[in-house]
């Protein structure tokens, strides 16, 4: 199975889907991960773009990532968000075609952060007709500090996918400490300690030891198929 993960800014993969691309990728699944944007410098002084790629490859490697791509967009810094959205469409669009993946994992269009909702936008767009394309499956993510500081009155995060990633939460933690200025102490939501408590609290809405949840987008299916080929890892 080919998988694609599109996110707005390097650590966005790690926080959404850090445990599940882990799973995938040693059950055998092909994921490549696409930051369509850096973000750094409205956010950090003091970190360059280089060194923020170079973190997120390292944050690959720990999750088994196959390959790590960049889209550049909004270099100069500005908010993916203030680009053209046919800017931001082409580029979710090319990324699409050049990994041809079954299944797209990528931000909640309700997020709080405009450039998640730029992104979640422009691969809806982009998958708009699941028919015509590799995509099969498309699932949004929840990023800690983000998601779940929106209003429940736009578009909340309710999942209805979950993937059972017991056994591979310390991996997305490794991962997430790559990025050391993105982290923060507890009871910040964007600690390590939130996302084991996090992936914990999924794991019993599904009963299992941890999760991560996602909501569906879109999905295409066959009709004898249960599910789309190679998702279930366990």
């Amino acid at each position: 199975m080919k998988v694609l993960v599109i996110a707005a800014h390097p650590d966005d993969e790690v926080l959404g889907a850090g445990a599940t691309v882990s799973a995938l990728s040693q059950q055998g699944a092909v994921v490549q991960i696409h930051i369509l944007a850096e973000g750094i410098s409205l956010r950090h002084s003091g970190v360059k773009i280089e060194e923020a790629r170079e973190r997120c490859q390292v944050a690959a490697k720990d999750l088994g990532a196959a390959e790590v791509s960049f889209g550049g967009l909004a270099a100069d810094g500005r908010l993916l968000a203030d680009l053209p959205q046919r800017q931001v469409v082409d580029a979710v669009s090319h990324a699409l075609r050049e990994a041809e993946p079954e299944v797209v994992f990528t931000h909640h269009p309700g997020d709080i952060h405009a450039d998640h909702r730029s992104v979640a936008h422009a691969v809806g767009y982009g998958t708009r007709i699941l028919g015509s394309g590799s995509v099969r499956q498309v699932l949004h993510f929840e990023v800690l500090s983000s998601t779940e500081q929106q209003t429940g009155l736009v578009a909340p995060f309710t999942p209805n996918l979950f993937y059972d990633v017991t056994g591979h939460v310390e991996a997305k933690c490794r991962a997430l400490a790559a990025y050391p200025y993105e982290l923060y102490d507890p009871p910040h939501p964007r600690s390590l300690a939130a996302v084991r408590t996090l992936a914990s609290y999924r794991g019993t809405q599904v009963g299992v030891e941890a999760a991560e949840a996602f909501m569906i987008g879109r999905e295409l299916r066959g009709p004898m198929a249960a599910v789309p080929s190679g998702v279930d890892v366990r």
